[in-house]
């Protein structure tokens, strides 16, 4: 697959982005991590825009954790399911997720 560069904006700070995705997807995730920056700024008007990303990433890195976990929990319950209804296939693996990737948005 070819390769997009995107050039992006973070916090104030411009990066030149190469990525398997489209250049509007990498925009899109840029502005979503904007936004929560942002938020937290509103939250936390004394602490500095750093300060504010950092704590913006332990949110998003708190929800990813979480929705890992509820993944996992559906495709254990998705298990039992399948062996309930006693099929003598195997279980196959879980489904892959949109936000498993292989390669990760490279810089």
């Amino acid at each position: 697959m070819e390769k997009t560069r995107t050039v992006i904006s973070l916090a104030g700070q411009e990066f030149r982005i190469s990525s398997e995705n489209d250049a509007e997807y990498v925009k899109a995730l840029a502005e979503q991590v904007n936004r929560r920056i942002r938020d937290m700024h509103r939250q936390f008007p004394d602490q500095s825009t750093s300060r504010c990303a950092l704590l913006a990433m332990l949110e998003m890195a708190d929800e990813l954790s979480k929705l890992r976990t509820e993944s996992a929990e559906v495709d254990r319950k998705i298990s039992e399911l399948r062996n309930m209804r006693g099929s003598e296939q195997k279980v196959q693996a879980p489904v892959k997720r949109p936000f498993e990737r292989k390669k990760p948005v490279g810089v």
